[in-house]
């Protein structure tokens, strides 16, 4: 064997022994590091312990802390500017109820209503007085002034484009009713008609240069409901053969939803709908309050609570308006093409909370996601998940 043969196999050899006795030292002396347990995480949305709260998963909340008065959405669709109840401050709120912010902390004793400009940027107040009349006061938030208004004035809404209000007068000497318009603060005002009676409702035709009013709802007698354009002219009778009946708009105008009594002092009520002329009459076959209505924007879903619990010696919607009864309310939509409707929400959601709702101001997100509404029942302002 040549001499290079046994270098190369005794180098074998000693490399073979080498890697025997490395292997024969680990096992016998060598310790390995420690490692730390995995420890899995808990998913956050998950209880991780009995003690830890299970998140809510209602799709119905109260998303106000206080009872409150004429929520409404602010002009961008990202918050709800609302008043309190109890002394009259304003706030508003992200739409999910965090985030409170003050937007005034002026005391505002025996505050019984609040109506906002379609701009969001101007307030007419409506406060109770000693002798059970009620009196008025406008407020601008971007100019920060305010206005007493007339002694006299009945009721008040703001027009379409937020620079004029409508108001309802009475004549202390001839005890007659009147329909004016004018700027905020009452000057510069204008008479647009006579009115046949003193108690009067109000409202703006959208997508119009008109004004519609009615006499207030009441079973005993027929409700006539009447326009007349803003610049002055003819009134124009649109519906009076309904008992009882209330009115709400939709966003176009060409509509009119009415709740109506279904006899001169009936003891139930429907709900119907008409033209913008008043005509083509269709019964809904729904038994609530324009109260309790909203119209999605596009006018193609009706929203509305349904009131349950209702006595049969009740008189309506007399007895329900002067808050002799409170209801027991579901949640529903209509389709207005096909006149069908279906649940919102369902019982089993609306015992989850354990309440009774009876709901009033509803109004929509700007996405259509959200239902909002006061329970009449505890003044909280809730919101239903769509």
């Amino acid at each position: 064997m040549s001499l290079l043969k046994k270098l190369f196999f005794a180098s074998l050899i000693i490399f073979i022994v080498s890697i025997l006795f490395l292997g024969i030292y680990r096992l016998s002396f060598y310790k390995p590091k420690e490692v730390a347990p995995t420890v899995k995480k808990e998913n956050p949305a998950q209880p991780v312990s009995a003690t830890q709260p299970e998140k809510d998963t209602a799709k119905i909340s109260a998303i106000s802390d206080e009872a409150v008065l004429s929520p409404v959405l602010s002009p961008n669709g990202l918050s709800i500017k609302y008043y309190s109840q109890k002394d009259g401050h304003a706030y508003e709120i992200d739409l999910d109820g965090t985030n409170k912010k003050t937007l005034s902390a002026n005391d505002l004793i025996d505050l019984k209503n609040i109506l906002w400009s379609p701009d969001k940027t101007k307030v007419i107040s409506k406060f109770f007085q000693s002798d059970s009349s009620t009196r008025f006061s406008s407020y601008n938030y971007s100019a920060g002034k305010g206005y007493s208004l007339d002694k006299n004035i009945r009721e008040a809404v703001w027009n379409q484009s937020s620079d004029k209000i409508f108001y309802v007068y009475i004549d202390p000497k001839r005890k007659k009713a009147t329909l004016n318009i004018s700027d905020p603060d009452g000057s510069n005002w204008k008479k647009l008609a006579d009115l046949a009676y003193l108690n009067a409702s109000v409202a703006p035709i959208p997508q119009s240069g008109s004004v519609s009013f009615w006499n207030k709802p009441d079973n005993m007698s027929q409700t006539s409901l009447e326009s007349i354009p803003t610049v002055g002219g003819q009134k124009k009778s649109l519906f009076k053969e309904k008992f009882g009946a209330d009115y709400l708009w939709d966003n176009s105008g060409n509509n009119i939803l009415i709740s109506h009594s279904d006899a001169k002092g009936g003891s139930k009520i429907q709900l119907a709908i008409v033209n913008y002329n008043g005509g083509e009459y269709s019964n809904l076959g729904i038994p609530t309050f324009v109260s309790k209505c909203t119209w999605s924007k596009n006018n193609k879903i009706l929203y509305y609570a349904l009131p349950g619990n209702l006595p049969e010696s009740a008189m309506f919607p007399n007895d329900y308006n002067n808050g002799k009864i409170k209801t027991s309310d579901t949640f529903w939509k209509m389709d207005m093409a096909s006149r069908q409707s279906e649940r919102i929400i369902e019982l089993s959601e609306l015992q989850k909370i354990n309440a009774q709702f009876d709901a009033s101001d509803l109004f929509l997100s700007p996405d259509e996601g959200l239902l909002f509404f006061i329970n009449k029942l505890d003044g909280k302002l809730y919101q239903i998940s769509l």
